[in-house]
C-alpha cells in the first residue's frame, strides 16, 4: 500500500526492465515513480513536478513515459532509461510545425505501439479531437502528423495498428476510424453506448471485442 498525503491520484501505468517493475502514478502534483518489484514493499523513487491538477494520464513507448493533464503544459516526456536513479531527463513538448507551441491542456492519451504514434485527446485544440504525433524516429522529440476532429471532442480512446476507437462522451458514442493516412482519416463506423456518455474504449487481445463504459452512475461495462 502507498499513500500520498495532500494529493489526489488520477491514473496509473506500468513500466518494467529485466530487473525491476515500476508504477507510474499520476499524482496531482506530478508523476510519481515507485519501485514495486517487491509489491509488499513499494518504494517511491521520485516525484517529477508537473501542473497541479486532478487529471493526469500516463502511457509509455520504449523507455519513455508521456504524461498529459488538464493542467496544461502539453506533453511531458520522461526518459525512464536512468532508473532506478531518481535523476531522469524530462521535458515538455508543446507542438511543432503547424501547431508549434500550441499544445496545452490534454485530457487523455493512448499510444499505438504497433505503429509508433501517440494520440492526444481533449483539450481546446481542434475542438478536443485527436492530435497525432510520430514517435518512431525519435521518441523524445515527437512530430505532429495529423488529427481527427470531424466528430468533435474525444474524451479517451484506444488505438492499435492505425485503427482508432474514440470515445465521444458528449455525443454518447464511440467511433472507429482508419488512421492509416494521418492527414486524411477515414471514419468507418459509430455506435451509441447505452447511457449516452461514452467515457472510454479498450480492445480485446483478439481484436474481436471492444470494451466501453459510460461515465454515469450505476453504469456497467
Amino acid at each position: 500500500k502507498m499513500t500520498f498525503p495532500g494529493q489526489t491520484v488520477a491514473n496509473v501505468w506500468g513500466y518494467s526492465t529485466t530487473e525491476s517493475e515500476y508504477a507510474l502514478i499520476g499524482a496531482s502534483k506530478g508523476l510519481i515513480i515507485a519501485d514495486i518489484t517487491d509489491p509488499d514493499i513499494p518504494v517511491q523513487i521520485v516525484q517529477i513536478p508537473g501542473p497541479n491538477s486532478l487529471w493526469k494520464e500516463i502511457r509509455t513507448y520504449g523507455h519513455y513515459a508521456y504524461v498529459v493533464t488538464e493542467g496544461g503544459g502539453g506533453i511531458q516526456i520522461v526518459d525512464l532509461n536512468g532508473l532506478p536513479s531518481a535523476t531522469l531527463a524530462t521535458k515538455y513538448y508543446t507542438g511543432d510545425g503547424p501547431i508549434q507551441g500550441q499544445l496545452g491542456k490534454i485530457h487523455a492519451l493512448h499510444i499505438d505501439e504497433t505503429k509508433g504514434f501517440l494520440y492526444a485527446y481533449g483539450g481546446g485544440m481542434f475542438n478536443g479531437g485527436a492530435k497525432v504525433f510520430d514517435l518512431k524516429n525519435d521518441p523524445y522529440n515527437p512530430t505532429y502528423v495529423g488529427k481527427f476532429d470531424q466528430l468533435g471532442y474525444i474524451h479517451d480512446g484506444y488505438v492499435d495498428n492505425d485503427t482508432m476507437y474514440a470515445g465521444h462522451i458528449n455525443s454518447g458514442r464511440f467511433s472507429v476510424v482508419d488512421m492509416t493516412d494521418k492527414a486524411n482519416p477515414k471514419l468507418l463506423a459509430t455506435q451509441n453506448t447505452p447511457n449516452n456518455f461514452t467515457h472510454n474504449t479498450w480492445l480485446s487481445n483478439d481484436r474481436k471485442t471492444l470494451f466501453t463504459t459510460d461515465e454515469t452512475a450505476n453504469s456497467f461495462l
